[in-house]
């Protein structure tokens, strides 16, 4: 599959904070966690150094640091697509290397690790979606139809309104800056419907 660009403009991103980059890298993981999660029940994958990563990385919206070792651990602790069948094996690690580009983006303030995130997003979305053509062929024809289909459309004004909502925020994030993320985050859907992959 040829990679996908983001659904919203790297101009509309560059706006914000940093600190409000990183929270809308987090809000994207947060929709692409569930396929991590039931990609490790099933295949028995070790998904904790993500879910440390996770919680390191919202105490990071907070001033809090990441210790580099967690960084590496993640990068080399990926699944890798040639040893897993699973069908979710491709999103997990696309969730995966979210968690990298986030962790990157908090040691480095690297305006691409974010803008890397929201193309993984649409990377797997575009993967879920060309799964339900007929043909696995890419043509001009199927990419213009993935880019029409409900999901891709639902995802692209989920982000256009994550940036306007984080906008809205305050520049100094506290407790309650964190718990209405949090609460957001909660609301939201995973990235595709993932009732087909439960056992």
């Amino acid at each position: 599959m040829t990679t996908q660009s983001s659904l919203v403009s790297t101009t509309s991103i560059s706006a914000l904070s940093s600190k409000k980059q990183l929270a809308l890298g987090l809000l994207l993981f947060e929709r692409m966690l569930p396929s991590l999660i039931i990609f490790s029940r099933d295949t028995g994958f070790d998904d904790l150094c993500y879910l440390q990563a996770r919680d390191a990385a919202w105490f990071a919206l907070l001033g809090g640091t990441i210790d580099p070792i967690l960084n590496d651990n993640c990068i080399d602790s990926a699944p890798d697509t040639e040893e897993f069948t699973h069908e979710l094996t491709s999103h997990a690690l696309n969730a995966v290397l979210v968690m990298v580009d986030i962790l990157d983006f908090i040691s480095t303030s690297n305006f691409e690790s974010i803008v890397n995130v929201l193309v993984l997003a649409r990377d797997s979305l575009y993967l879920y979606l060309s799964g339900l053509e007929p043909s696995i062929i890419s043509t001009a024809a199927k990419d213009d139809r993935i880019a029409r289909h409900p999901l891709m459309q639902a995802e692209q004004h989920r982000e256009e309104q994550d940036i306007k909502f984080l906008s809205a925020l305050p520049d100094h994030f506290d407790d309650s800056v964190i718990l209405n993320l949090r609460q957001r985050a909660a609301k939201q859907p995973p990235l595709f419907p993932l009732s087909y992959a439960q056992p």
